[in-house]
């Protein structure tokens, strides 16, 4: 994993630098009212999230599809939004080591990508949010990096 790639996929520059550095424009969005929350976030998910200052969505191996677990968390990130008012969001894409480091990091981008779109569905402001593709350089379980908890978005966000 010594090598880093730069790649032009749907518009969006991935690197292993948060994606915000590419001059890349946001389209504009009609400010619509944000849709309700598909679940009630229980107390104990914020409580962690608060605490951590980030959440994670997990994905199935090889996919970008969000779970209806992965909604409830984009749902407490999309209330924490709404509470906290962070100055800006991250998605970070992040994979398993299945396939090669190319295919990888394009996958952990589809993910993050994928997350930034519900977040902007719940509301959240394109412009207030930035996604990073990180393939398998940063594995959460380094002792199996095969394992589901490697392939993951990790929603961060900055709070002045």
């Amino acid at each position: 994993m010594t090598s880093r790639y730069l790649a032009i996929v749907s518009g969006v520059c991935l690197t292993g630098l948060v994606l915000g550095g590419c001059a890349q424009q946001s389209p504009q969005v009609a400010s619509n009212p944000p849709p309700p929350l598909a679940s009630a976030p229980s107390v104990g998910q914020e409580i962690k999230a608060v605490a951590q200052n980030k959440l994670t969505v997990t994905f199935a191996e090889g996919s970008d599809r969000l779970t209806p677990e992965a909604n409830n968390e984009l749902d407490v990130a999309a209330r924490l939004f709404r509470d906290v008012n962070p100055v800006m969001m991250f998605s970070i894409g992040h994979s398993d080591a299945q396939g090669d480091e190319f295919s990888n990091v394009l996958l952990s981008a589809r993910r993050a990508r994928t997350v930034k779109a519900a977040l902007v569905a719940r509301g959240i402001p394109p412009d207030r949010l930035a996604i990073q593709a990180l393939g398998d350089s940063e594995p959460a379980n380094s002792s199996d990096r095969l394992s589901r908890e490697n392939r993951r978005v990790t929603v961060m966000w900055r709070i002045v």
